[in-house]
């Protein structure tokens, strides 16, 4: 999912006027993230080779207190909103009671109670193909296509993200997105030994991940209502972490006894479980 935390994206919907300009919002949100992503790896290294580990600490210092100071600015423009009663009575002032009110919420929400499950599927996928790629890499030759297949993948979201924050977010959309995203990953099996394409495919599965990525933040943001919404995200954020670490053991495990095409079979499946799931739930809005 995306790098801010669920308190900065509840902040979102606060600060555009239209269900339109969230989505175009979340879009270049989602955009900024992936550079930021890239452009920070290289100026790290750029950093650590020019600089001494103390002075790159500085640097980095710098960069982060001007950031606080855009963030300052920033939550001057938004308007000031009452606190909300069930932000008030409920006692969730700790971490666990605010996960499990929102999971309540969840549930009594008919797009987040699908989505909720297909994101805990999806959660599984990630990790697993983290782990799969660099052995493809390997593979075929050369550690470093580990770096190609990363920033074809990255290459792609951004193309998808720029196309998607000019949608409108349905609940169709997102279902058929996510299923679609199933046959690259399919493709794969046929292509090992093709580094290119591989590459294409990749970039095809980050170019449909991005669609149904930001498509679903933005139903979120949608549906949900503002009181309930950062524990909602804090939820969804909680619950998806779990899929992490079990999977990265799975997949090693399959990886030393079942193969890459199995692996790559098993997220297919998880994906496109998730994309079907997501076709029982009825638009929240319009």
């Amino acid at each position: 999912m995306n790098s801010l935390a669920p308190a900065d994206r509840a902040i979102l919907k606060e600060s555009v006027p239209s269900k339109k300009d969230l989505n175009s919002l979340i879009s270049k949100l989602s955009i900024i993230d992936r550079v930021v992503n890239i452009a920070g790896t290289a100026l790290s290294g750029v950093l650590l080779s020019l600089l001494i580990t103390g002075q790159s600490m500085l640097v980095c210092s710098c960069l982060s207190l001007i950031s606080i100071f855009f963030l300052y600015i920033a939550l001057r423009k938004i308007p000031s909103t009452k606190p909300q009663a069930n932000d008030t009575d409920d006692k969730t002032n700790n971490y666990r009671a605010k996960v499990f009110s929102g999971l309540k919420y969840i549930r009594q929400n008919r797009f987040l109670k699908y989505y909720f499950w297909s994101c805990i599927c999806y959660s599984f996928v990630s990790p697993a193909l983290i782990i799969l790629l660099p052995k493809l890499a390997d593979k075929l030759g050369s550690a470093g296509l580990y770096s190609t297949f990363y920033l074809c993948f990255v290459g792609g979201f951004l193309l998808g993200a720029l196309i998607s924050g000019k949608l409108t977010p349905t609940v169709k959309t997102i279902s058929y997105t996510w299923m679609l995203s199933t046959i690259p990953l399919l493709m794969m099996i046929f292509f090992l030994s093709n580094w290119l394409a591989l590459s294409v495919l990749i970039a095809l599965f980050g170019f449909l991940t991005s669609f149904q990525n930001i498509l679903s933040e933005s139903m979120i943001q949608i549906t949900t209502e503002d009181a309930y919404l950062g524990r909602v995200l804090t939820t969804i954020r909680t619950s998806t972490s779990i899929g992490g670490p079990i999977s990265s053991v799975v997949a090693g495990i399959m990886l030393d006894h079942s193969g890459d095409q199995i692996l790559i079979i098993l997220c297919a499946v998880f994906v496109l479980i998730g994309g079907i799931n997501m076709l029982f739930a009825k638009e929240a809005a319009n």
